[in-house]
């Protein structure tokens, strides 16, 4: 889970088991006019499907072998703060013990077949699987990242001002999109078709997809827009748990009055409703809880409780209610401080059964309980 400002909580589910997501291209979604679109309730079509990919950038066999590999035994070293740099640490610690990408990153599968040293070109994955090979070299002191942030640029220009506080989900967002990137950029066929994209084996373990539906309360006809996503943002403001906040996100629209709904089958306006779904849900899962307050015109921080669990089954917040879907918590990023302007981030992350708080270059082992108590913000 993740949220932005105030005290970030990365909140990282990671399934019990694979939840391999279905790709799903950027289209708008209708309904096959060989089938009969009157209906005496509510259900989906079968074939209410965007287009599938043609070839995979990265296997599903691979993609599930990286569950199955099994962690350094010791946890790895800690990072050094280079001026305003918590914000970087943290992160990049709850990626590096984010066990599946740790998998792929310690066995070096990506560099052996990066083409990016021969053409002399910057690849993000690669600077994180170097990154995470130094994190795991035992025996040494606290390192300094300094690789990676030298970097900084060219993965994201956002981040070009060295030494300026930065927000740590922003910065999430953006890292992940810049190894994404990398991956696209090595992709034999180019321009990579869309439904391809998603097969990147980042979009496959971190991306899924929202659909937002829209019922014709009058012939029941459905339509359905997909959006990809890397996180979820939450509202937290009138929420005091995750369960609720993701309700209050799913909760069903009235589209009635002045807002009704053009049917495309009813051909006129009429009452519907729109409702937000987790239509394919990624094997890692981002939550953002949105701390930030501009009520009074300044970037405030919601200082609230909001409770997050250890297990969590996202089934009702789904477009398939029926299908089981449990997340276990293994890492959250914390922000320190009663402004969205200033303060300190701390990660949290679980190795080996065990909770570390990793603060920069300190690492000690925590109690469960002490992780559950943090203030959630992403």
């Amino acid at each position: 889970m993740e949220v932005n400002g105030g005290t970030h909580l990365i909140n990282g589910l990671l399934t019990e088991k694979p939840l391999l997501p279905r790709v799903i291209e950027f289209v708008k979604a209708s309904a096959d006019a060989g089938h009969s679109v009157t209906r005496d309730k509510h259900k989906e079509d079968a074939d209410d499907e965007p287009p599938k990919p043609q070839f995979y950038l990265f296997s599903r066999e691979r993609l599930v072998s990286l569950f199955h590999e099994s962690s350094p035994r010791r946890v790895g070293r800690g990072l050094r703060n280079l001026g305003n740099t918590c914000f970087f640490n943290s992160v990049l610690q709850v990626l590096t013990y984010t066990g599946p990408l740790q998998n792929l990153l310690l066995s070096k599968q990506h560099s052996r077949e990066c083409i990016s040293k021969r053409e002399g070109t910057v690849c993000t994955l690669c600077l994180l699987e170097s990154h995470a090979q130094e994190v795991f070299d035992i025996g040494k002191a606290p390192m300094k990242p300094t690789r990676l942030l030298s970097h900084m640029p060219q993965i994201a220009s956002r981040f070009r001002a060295q030494g300026r506080q930065e927000d740590a989900h922003e910065f999430l967002i953006h890292f992940l999109d810049a190894c994404h990137k990398s991956i696209l950029k090595q992709a034999t066929q180019q321009p990579v078709p869309r439904p391809v994209q998603q097969t990147s084996v980042i979009c496959q373990l971190f991306g899924g997809f929202l659909r937002s539906q829209v019922l014709c309360l009058k012939c029941k006809y459905a339509s359905n827009t997909f959006d990809p996503f890397m996180d979820i943002s939450l509202e937290v403001s009138k929420a005091s748990t995750l369960e609720k906040a993701l309700d209050a996100f799913t909760t069903s629209e009235q589209l009635r009055g002045a807002n009704k709904y053009q049917c495309k089958q009813c051909k006129q306006k009429v009452d519907a409703t729109k409702r937000f779904s987790i239509h394919s849900s990624p094997p890692l899962l981002s939550f953002q809880l949105k701390r930030f307050d501009f009520s009074h015109g300044s970037r405030g921080k919601l200082q609230k409780n909001v409770k997050f669990p250890l297990s969590l089954n996202i089934a009702p917040y789904t477009s398939h209610r029926d299908r089981e879907a449990k997340y276990n918590l293994y890492g959250l990023v914390v922000h320190c401080g009663q402004s969205a302007k200033s303060g300190h981030y701390v990660a949290f992350a679980k190795h080996n059964g065990n909770w570390f708080q990793f603060n920069d270059e300190a690492i000690r082992q925590v109690k469960e309980q002490q992780v559950l108590g943090q203030e959630a913000c992403e």
